[in-house]
């Protein structure tokens, strides 16, 4: 979380499952190496840096990694259970404000690619889709759930924001044929049939309730991790 971002993957690749341990810093972020072949894997986009499986070109998948309050994810998930607090491990433990200003040398002596567009640790939803990428900037949107319709990739989009709990999650708006319009009322996202869609991008009751949204690749991090991997990425609004 030194960078505010949570990144989540499939860890099966071509059927063999690897586990990871973290083997240092690349582009100002983790990279991790998997105990299986050593190979040297991003954190940021599930690709080899180096060793056995860089040729092969092996990649992890991206899976949704929904980013939220313990508040909010309570009142959608109250049946959820927690990592226990481990005593080995308490030195270890510290609070995380994400977004807090500055990089220690340490990280900025790896970073390969610099963009002053924002300032280096705003907070951007970070979306790609087909190759094309955006930023969204979470202090740039009301500071409450908001839905904002985009096209990136060809596809049409649907990001969910809220910038009071350090939220984004982004999906396709295609559904059954249909290209759904998506908009917040009461505090929740809903579309003209009166479905209701969580957090997740399932639909929780109404006329749809059961259907889910399909998941593009995106998550909440800093600007100076997002660009750094995708220098070609675009700013929302600019």
């Amino acid at each position: 979380m030194v960078c505010s971002s949570g990144v989540g993957f499939d860890p099966v690749v071509d059927g063999t499952r690897y586990r990871f341990d973290n083997a240092g810093l690349y582009n100002g972020l983790f990279v991790m190496a998997d105990r299986t072949t050593g190979s040297v894997w991003t954190h940021y986009d599930g690709t080899v840096l180096q060793g056995p499986l860089a040729e092969a070109g092996a990649r992890l998948e991206i899976v949704p990694l929904v980013h939220l309050t313990w508040e909010d994810w309570k009142a959608e998930y109250p049946d959820s259970r927690v990592m226990d607090w481990i005593d080995e491990f308490a030195q270890r433990y510290r609070e995380v404000d994400p977004g807090r200003p500055g990089l220690s040398e340490t990280f900025t002596e790896t970073i390969q690619n610099f963009d002053d567009r924002l300032a280096q640790n705003e907070l951007v939803l970070g979306v790609g889709v087909s190759g094309e990428y955006r930023a969204y900037v979470l202090a740039d949107q009301p500071a409450e759930l908001t839905v904002v319709h985009d096209i990136l990739g060809g596809e049409p989009i649907a990001v969910f924001i809220d910038p009071s709990s350090s939220f984004g999650i982004a999906y396709s708006t295609r559904l059954d044929g249909e290209t759904l319009e998506l908009f917040v009322s009461d505090g929740e996202v809903v579309d003209a049939s009166g479905s209701v869609w969580n957090s997740s991008g399932r639909a929780v009751s109404g006329p749809r309730a059961g259907s889910q949204l399909t998941f593009v690749t995106s998550f909440v991090t800093e600007w100076y991790g997002w660009v750094a991997y995708h220098p070609e990425t675009s700013i929302y609004g600019e």
